[in-house]
């Protein structure tokens, strides 16, 4: 091997190295930030559930509890698509759970928050159907093309989330060039 391929192969190995560790930096931060939301939705959860119940001392407003909700997934909300058509999940085979109460999902934040509630509950196969439909809709969704790509390997899916990943670093190459020119 001549020095010349040798030494790119090297550069190549180091910038692969790199990538590598930034994603495990952003996987981690993801992760926490998973956590974070999980756990504020489950006490928003069981506020929910103390509001309903009759001999609650103190009843929150119910709207109130799901405006809480809401803002917890509009950091960084897409805008609203109306290419999304109406979706009937399928009884989830993955694990026992009913069906989530609120009305049809009209926007793509809808869809979004109901993917991730399929996630949390273990409704693998409906989270990804909901999320591929999401990305056919708009595919520069770089948070739905992250949660469904970390979804996919956490399935030790790898091949169909590697084509994902490409995807995403094309988008924040994007943003990063964007946010360059526009100073």
């Amino acid at each position: 091997m001549s020095a010349e391929k040798y030494a790119l192969l090297e550069a190549r190995i180091r910038q692969t190295a790199s990538l590598v560790a930034r994603l495990r930096e952003e996987n981690q931060l993801l992760v926490q930030e998973n956590e974070q939301l999980c756990e504020r939705i489950a006490a928003l959860e069981e506020e929910l559930q103390r509001a309903r119940h009759p001999g609650a001392e103190s009843t929150p407003d119910l709207d109130h509890l799901l405006e809480q909700l809401d803002t917890l997934h509009q950091a960084d909300s897409p805008p609203t698509v109306e290419k999304v058509e109406a979706h009937e999940p399928e009884p989830a085979t993955d694990v026992p759970a009913e069906e989530p109460e609120a009305e049809e999902p009209r926007t793509e934040e809808d869809y979004f928050q109901l993917g991730t509630t399929y996630e949390r509950r273990g409704q693998f196969e409906s989270a990804i159907q909901i999320y591929r439909q999401l990305l056919e809709a708009d595919d520069n969704n770089l948070e739905v093309a992250q949660r469904l790509a970390f979804l996919l390997e956490k399935l030790n899916r790898d091949e169909e989330a590697a084509p994902l990943w490409d995807r995403i670093w094309t988008m924040r190459a994007g943003r990063s060039n964007r946010q360059r020119w526009s100073r």
